[in-house]
């Protein structure tokens, strides 16, 4: 059975973003981001924290699919409805997903504005730096906060620098070290200034302060400098993931 893929609106391009087609996306996003192969599998980790069974999880910005794989490894038998605005990068979902690809639907559109089921978890990697206001990321969270079903989790793994600016200048020093190793510094620099039209990295401070706004309890389960998982849990329930 293949992954169910609906259309709702025109795609905007993994390769305009970063300059890579989804063939290439596994091998290069790694010398693009730092602790890619930890805060994967850390995000995933962090369905653990949530207070109830987790049957149905919401994949922010799904991709090649594997945040989607990770969490399948956490909650075996849940099942994922992921979003996603690129129909090339989606289309890799079945073969990363392999047997698990029937727990997998996905739908074509922006994620800020496709509606989001019911459901126990919403996961995102590397995705809501996208939103590019801090009122419309206040806005979001709460649209998230409200189809969790109680004692359900939101985890967001990303970008969340400290807010002092020396301790903001060495967390950015982490990220232009490791562009330096493929690119020569100054090169790396500006490949990393290119995404600003785009990303909108948030302090890890602030973002605490909005998800706490939208009335979730927050949890910082990993942080490495300069990325995060970010955990907000939804009151009520009372039964973890390892009961599904």
């Amino acid at each position: 059975m293949a992954v169910s893929v609906s259309v709702e609106q025109p795609a905007m391009s993994v390769a305009a973003h970063l300059d890579i087609t989804p063939e290439q996306y596994d091998e290069r996003i790694r010398t693009l981001i730092p602790l890619y192969d930890e805060l994967i599998p850390e995000a995933a980790a962090a369905l653990r924290l949530a207070n109830r069974p987790i049957e149905r999880i919401v994949d922010l910005g799904i991709g090649t699919g594997a945040l989607a794989l990770a969490c399948l490894g956490v909650v075996p038998r849940a099942r994922i409805h992921g979003i996603d605005n690129d129909p090339a990068m989606m289309a890799m979902v079945p073969a990363r997903l392999g047997r698990k690809r029937a727990q997998v639907d996905v739908v074509q559109a922006d994620f800020t504005d496709a509606a989001i089921p019911p459901c126990d978890a919403i996961v995102a990697t590397y995705a809501l730096h996208h939103i590019r206001t801090v009122r419309a990321k206040q806005a979001f969270y709460r649209r998230c906060q409200a189809a969790l079903r109680p004692g359900g989790i939101m985890v967001s793994g990303d970008c969340a620098p400290a807010s002092a600016p020396t301790a903001f200048a060495r967390d950015l020093d982490v990220w232009f070290t490791h562009l330096g190793k493929t690119f020569g510094r100054a090169k790396g620099r500006k490949v990393y200034e290119s995404w600003a039209d785009e990303d909108v990295y948030l302090p890890l401070e602030k973002e605490t302060r909005l998800l706490s706004a939208a009335g979730f309890a927050v949890e910082v389960p990993w942080r490495r400098s300069p990325f995060a998982v970010i955990v907000g849990i939804k009151a009520g329930a009372g039964r973890g993931p390892g009961r599904t």
